[in-house]
């Protein structure tokens, strides 16, 4: 195999890289922001990668997709305003757009090309979603669009932004500063979800990023979940000054999706959002990782 196809590498943690095999580069483009390509894998499909780390496989993205966004939904429970901040490839915003009370949701994504790629090379990623009437695709530094929004604006605000590495146009949304103001920006019952990198993989980065969260908002919750495209256990934080996911059982997950989601999701389920929770805790307890505030200026990377 080796001699037949192309090998990306990328660095998954400090000491640990991960090869996988690629047929076919569809895109290879250095845009304003960042390194892009839009590859064909032998293991994983098509998928997108920036600045060397796959960001969205067509094998799994729906896992990680399903569990940044509906967990946060299912503990507003009727959301009309969301803010996605990030998520060129539109999946996010599709998976929004499932639920049958959002009335308005705004998208700002800093990388038009990112946009633009993913809409001809990944249409399944989007599945519509750019052309549903609902949705307002407004092309900007996220955290400058936020601080320039009324305070209660939304009623769920997703960051699907990308991991906060040396020189990521991402990094000012992981900080101390950005949750403060995202949680003065959401209305009353509001929630404030974010990914929040590997758990495995990046202990001190996500324990970071949770704590540093928490400074902003009274209830957090971790969640976590295998993505085999990641090779990884993928890591989530989702907060609220008045509810949190841990609230929720598993019946009432279901019914409120039952009744407030339209199409039949793929992973996320009643059950799977205590297991979420469950998974969560477990490993912080495995690696008892350290951590430290995260502030403007005095990030914390990974590799």
């Amino acid at each position: 195999m080796s001699e037949e196809y192309l090998w990306l590498s990328e660095n998954v943690a400090e000491g640990l890289r991960e090869y996988y095999a690629v047929k076919e580069v569809l895109v290879r483009a250095r845009t304003k922001y960042q390194d892009v390509s839009v590859v064909d894998t032998v293991p994983f499909g098509r998928c997108l990668v920036i600045d060397g780390k796959l960001q969205s496989s067509l094998l799994d993205e729906h896992v990680y997709h399903e569990t940044l966004v509906h967990p946060a939904m299912v503990t507003h429970g009727s959301p009309e305003r969301v803010l996605v901040i990030g998520g060129g490839e539109g999946a996010t915003a599709r998976e929004v757009l499932r639920w049958r009370t959002v009335r308005e949701l705004t998208m700002v994504e800093i990388d038009e090309e990112v946009v633009g790629f993913c809409r001809k090379h990944m249409p399944e990623l989007n599945a519509g979603a750019f052309d549903d009437d609902r949705m307002r695709l407004v092309i900007a530094e996220g955290r400058s669009y936020l601080e320039g929004s009324p305070d209660g604006s939304f009623d769920v605000i997703v960051v699907d932004a990308t991991d906060p590495t040396e020189g990521a146009a991402s990094l000012p949304l992981y900080s101390q500063e950005f949750y403060r103001k995202a949680s003065k920006k959401l209305r009353e019952g509001g929630v404030f979800v974010t990914q929040a990198t590997s758990v495995v993989h990046n202990p001190f980065a996500f324990r970071s990023i949770m704590e540093t969260v928490r400074t902003a908002f009274r209830n957090v919750t971790p969640l976590a979940v295998f993505v085999v495209s990641f090779s990884s256990v993928w890591g989530f934080v989702v907060a609220s000054d008045s509810r949190s996911p841990e609230s929720l059982s598993p019946d009432e997950v279901d019914r409120l999706i039952g009744e407030r989601v339209s199409g039949r999701l793929r992973f996320y389920s009643g059950a799977i959002h205590r297991a979420l929770i469950e998974l969560a805790k477990r490993y912080l307890d495995l690696s008892k990782p350290e951590f430290r505030v995260i502030r403007d200026g005095e990030p914390v990377l990974i590799p």
